[in-house]
């Protein structure tokens, strides 16, 4: 399929995706920007009465539902749902851009992007797909035919961009960061992490008993996970700062001294933005182990460390592992330093811009883009 011709400015601006904070965070990124810098009309396609809608309303962004479901790792039943749901979702689809007439659509991933992408093929209108794993989603395999372009987060020559918010790029983090009250961040993503909120606290316990280190600790729980997490903490006698699910969390990893989270590519995109050190849990059951090679390119680097999810039971030993790490300040600023030159992260709206960079082959704007 020919590619549809690129628009020379962007003054309507639609994206898709949503499901998880990985997909939604870069969405809400996206178009904040577009709203901010660029001045551009904006609209977010999602499925009704999820997470992002719920984002969307609250940051003033318009939303269009078009109900659809998930199909990969489903019942036979479910699966059969997902597939009906699809022609029905592209029909409304249609109706929603034709009004809207956007100059671009982004998929930001999941299933939701599938027929709103469909729908911008038919129209004519260019849509980029955002790929931050280093594998490729099933929803991009299905669409890239369909597309303009797969935005890949690295390159033959190192990182290319996945779109952050915050507007720009923080600096090589400060020695200020850590010393003193060091801030720990407990991260298991937007729906939490079941093993992460229950095994941690014991471990931060264990550490608490056998050192002095003055902490302020911050744990997303998620939001089915943030009463029970809060209560083991204080059962624990720890002092906690206990969310449910923040979507401004990029800007609490600036000021971090350590994170603990799952390795979503939108996580460690985030975590490695703000030059913080990490240790990665990567989710055991993640599609193709996306997350273990996320989290294991970044202890390559320098960058942090890998947990398996498993591990955390085994509370003495990662409690001597955090000691060891925090008790010297030089070596969390250096995996910060080493973190802060891997990442991929990008500003949203430079992000948007490079990909009206006509440049030679696959690079725009000095990204990646697969086609």
């Amino acid at each position: 399929m020919n590619s549809p011709r690129l628009p020379r400015q962007i003054s309507r601006l639609a994206v898709t995706g949503g499901g998880t904070g990985g997909h939604v965070v870069p969405a809400l990124n996206l178009l904040e920007a577009a709203r901010r810098e660029l001045g551009a009309a904006i609209l977010y396609i999602g499925t009704p009465g999820n997470l992002e809608e719920r984002l969307a309303l609250e940051k003033g962004i318009p939303f269009a539902g078009i109900p659809t479901s998930g199909f990969m790792g489903k019942s036979m039943r479910a699966k059969l749902t997902a597939v009906a749901r699809v022609l029905p979702g592209v029909s409304e689809s249609l109706r929603v851009l034709k009004d809207f007439r956007p100059d671009l659509l982004v998929g930001t991933g999941g299933y939701v992007q599938v027929p709103s992408v469909l729908a911008a093929a038919l129209l004519g209108i260019p849509a980029f797909l955002l790929e931050p794993n280093g594998v490729t989603g099933w929803a991009n395999r299905l669409l890239k035919p369909f597309a303009a372009g797969v935005v890949l987060p690295y390159g033959d020559k190192g990182p290319t961009g996945i779109p952050l918010g915050g507007g720009g790029r923080p600096d090589r983090p400060g020695r200020e960061r850590f010393q003193g009250v060091l801030t720990i961040l407990i991260a298991g993503g937007s729906q939490g992490a079941r093993q992460i909120n229950r095994e941690v606290p014991k471990i931060l316990k264990a550490l608490l008993e056998k050192e002095t280190l003055p902490l302020k600790i911050v744990h997303q729980a998620g939001e089915s996970g943030e009463r029970e997490t809060r209560e083991l903490y204080k059962n624990l006698g720890i002092e906690a700062d206990v969310l449910g699910f923040d979507p401004s969390l990029s800007a609490r990893y600036r000021s971090c001294a350590l994170t603990i989270a799952r390795a979503g590519a939108m996580t460690v995109a985030e975590i490695t933005y703000a030059g913080t050190p990490a240790f990665y849990v990567p989710y055991p059951l993640a599609i193709g182990d996306h997350q273990r090679i996320n989290a294991e390119s970044v202890q390559r680097a320098g960058g942090g460390w890998v947990w398996s999810d498993a591990s955390l039971t085994e509370t003495s030993a990662r409690a001597m592992e955090l000691s060891a790490v925090l008790r010297e300040p030089d070596r969390l600023r250096e995996a910060g330093d080493r973190a802060w030159a891997l990442s991929p992260g990008r500003p949203s709206g430079e992000w948007l811009l490079s990909l009206l960079d006509r440049g030679e082959g696959s690079k725009r704007g000095g990204m990646t883009v697969s086609k």
